[in-house]
């Protein structure tokens, strides 16, 4: 994640971020999961090519940028950072307050991606939102890693340098925003639930040690105590009042729910349409193009408290999708959700709808594992997908009760079937960027191999830790996760250790191999106390200004194919399309067809008949799909699968 004071060498991390990456262990898996609702459980366990679109140059690595040296504003004042634009938009701490703005502020940060023609061109389709996914999730960070490569999916692949304006709804292109939600990195206050990050680095190490084999009555035991001293250490006032402490005497918890994102959401699509007017002004009045005035104008008026929203929600960014259209129906300009929540499950903080298609994927491995070969696939068995699946299992098995000793150049570890099983679970995310390493660890794991696994666990172990001085330079997505998906939730206060079996038996009932690892979320909110002054909790549902497009890969491992349509049910008018591949959403794994429809949808309305399937342009093990594509644009979906999902 990035610091909002980045130095020289932080900005070349950054620099990096557009480069494909060999996955790491415990980053990639603490990542990965964050995509989709995971941080607060691996918490607890372990604690491109140029674009003739791009609009800003790339960053120079001597300019470093203090995002907070920004002053919060009431109004979109953009300020120039990386080759993007950004802002600190103030909104109230309380939206119900008898008096909102007289009470805390937030100040939530925005960046960017300016489109590629000014707002005063005919082909200036609006402002785009993205949320990443979490709860939690850093969208400045995503912004500035994938900004311009959604720009290419969205935007017409026409050159906007063309001297031909064009009112066409074929030909538009889009400014592409995304922020940083209540509590979450660089937006203030932030959320924490450690005093500084070497007590984080000590939670999350004991955590690894600890493991998650919860079939062990010592380790489910110890599992259970740490949910709950998380959840209710978390939920305490710092007595300082030096964080978690707002309005006096408040914890802050109890303003980072979904229903006020909702509002945040609005705003700024508000002050966008505010942004938008005054800028073509501005245009007009220094211009010296032969443009119509009146005509200009009346597009980029700013239409108060009727802007409507153009968003591109993914995992948990479907949920906060659902509840905008739920509780704001008539400003839904064009939603797409991708990896579809179950908002009612979710709501109920039940966790008991995600992992129906977790072992799909793991058969899919097997099957494309034998049909890459030997060549791609080091796991490859001659006699067929049974016997490689049957490697796996006995791999585990061994692992659980002998663990492989083994060293790397910073020091002794071993590599266990808990560390193996949340390594799987994670890659599950991302099959393109995941499944020729996957098959590499588990055919040296088989022989009792650990080194390469060991050289992954060992490059996320940063020397470096934030004093306490420096903790509000940002908050830690992952104390955030919790305290979003706690407070949309119903209480789970009086669950017992019983009930936590129960559901860890329904787990793995739904992902026999992998699905322990999901069942720590909703322990996160076992002993958590804080509840949000503003929740939505239902009816999820509802007749939308414009109806929605929903999308998913045929086999997602945390968002299974089946939520998709059942949203779409709630949502008149709403339909689904489908990419046929695996993986966390479509951007998983590519499909240029699948993007034509969301470009289509967002240029021109249009969607696709519900349950319209595409193919997917690469496999699992990296084998291209011959066929006509648009060239940049299957670039840009390759460079995001290999990376996905984000680093936040």
């Amino acid at each position: 994640m990035a610091s909002p004071n980045l130095s020289k060498q932080d900005y070349q991390l950054y620099s990096q971020w557009s480069q494909p990456r060999r996955t790491s262990y415990k980053r990639g898996t603490l990542l990965i999961v964050l995509a989709a609702f995971f941080t607060v459980a691996l918490q607890w366990s372990l604690s491109s090519r140029p674009s003739k679109h791009a609009f800003a140059e790339t960053p120079k690595l001597d300019t470093p940028f203090d995002f907070h040296s920004i002053q919060p504003s009431k109004n979109l004042e953009y300020h120039d950072c990386y080759g993007f634009k950004c802002a600190r938009l103030e909104v109230p701490m309380d939206w119900n307050a008898t008096d909102p703005d007289k009470g805390d502020q937030m100040a939530l940060a925005i960046v960017k991606k300016p489109a590629s023609v000014p707002v005063t061109d005919p082909r200036y389709g609006g402002v785009i939102l993205l949320n990443p996914g979490g709860p939690g999730g850093s969208g400045s960070n995503f912004a500035f890693r994938y900004a311009e490569k959604i720009a290419l999916i969205v935007d017409s692949k026409s050159s906007p340098d063309s001297t031909e304006s064009s009112s066409s709804s074929d030909d538009l292109y889009f400014d592409i925003l995304s922020w940083d939600p209540r509590g979450v990195n660089l937006t203030t206050p932030g959320f924490y639930c450690f005093q500084d990050s070497l007590h984080r680095k000590a939670w999350a190490a004991q955590g690894e040690a600890i493991g998650l084999d919860l079939d062990d009555e010592d380790i489910f035991r110890d599992v259970w105590s740490r949910g709950r001293a998380m959840s209710a250490g978390c939920s305490r006032l710092d007595a300082s009042g030096s964080f978690n402490t707002v309005n006096g005497n408040e914890h802050l918890g109890q303003y980072v729910s979904t229903a006020s994102v909702v509002r945040d959401m609005v705003e700024i699509i508000e002050r966008h349409g505010e942004w938008r007017e005054k800028t073509a002004k501005e245009i007009l009045s220094k211009s010296s193009k032969n443009l119509d005035v009146a005509a200009t104008l009346q597009r980029t008026a700013w239409r108060k408290g009727e802007e409507l929203l153009q968003y591109w929600g993914f995992s948990y960014g479907t949920f906060l999708g659902q509840s905008f259209a739920s509780m704001q129906p008539h400003r839904v300009g064009r939603l797409v959700l991708d990896g579809v929540v179950d908002a009612d499950d979710y709501a109920r903080v039940g966790w008991s709808t995600n992992l129906q298609d977790m072992d799909e994927i793991t058969k899919n491995f097997t099957t494309e594992c034998y049909e890459a070969g030997p060549s791609r696939c080091s796991l490859y068995d001659p006699q067929g997908p049974s016997h490689i699946y049957q490697t796996i299992l006995s791999t585990l098995e061994d692992l659980k009760t002998n663990p492989i000793p083994t060293w790397t150049p910073a020091g002794p570890t071993t590599i266990s079937a808990s560390d193996v099983t949340k390594k799987i679970f994670g890659n599950w995310y991302s099959p393109m960027a995941s499944f020729r390493q996957t098959a590499s660890l588990l055919a040296d794991l088989s022989r009792r191999n650990g080194s390469a696994f060991a050289a992954l666990k060992a490059v996320d172990y940063e020397q470096s830790c934030t004093l306490p001085s420096q903790r509000k330079i940002r908050s830690d997505d992952t104390d955030a996760t919790m305290a979003i998906l706690c407070s949309d939730g119903d209480s789970l206060l009086n669950k017992t250790q019983q009930d936590f079996k129960t559901y860890i038996s329904l787990l793995q009932a739904q992902a026999p191999l992998l699905g322990t690892s999901w069942a720590i979320i909703p322990l996160s909110c076992y002993a958590y106390t804080v509840r949000a002054k503003w929740r939505f909790t239902g009816p999820f549902g509802a007749p939308t200004a414009h109806p929605i497009l929903f999308a998913s890969q045929t086999f997602d491992p945390v968002t299974p194919l089946r939520n998709a349509f059942a949203a779409a049910e709630l949502f008149p008018g709403s339909a689904v399309v489908v990419a046929e591949g695996l993986g966390h959403t479509t951007l998983a794994q590519p499909s240029v067809c699948a993007m034509m429809y969301v470009r289509r949808y967002f240029h021109r309305g249009v969607l696709p008949v519900s349950g319209t399937r595409c193919p997917v342009d690469v496999g699992g093990f990296g084998e291209m799909v011959e066929g006509e594509k648009e060239g940049e644009l299957v670039d840009a979906l390759v460079e995001i699968a290999r990376t996905w999902p984000w680093q936040f």
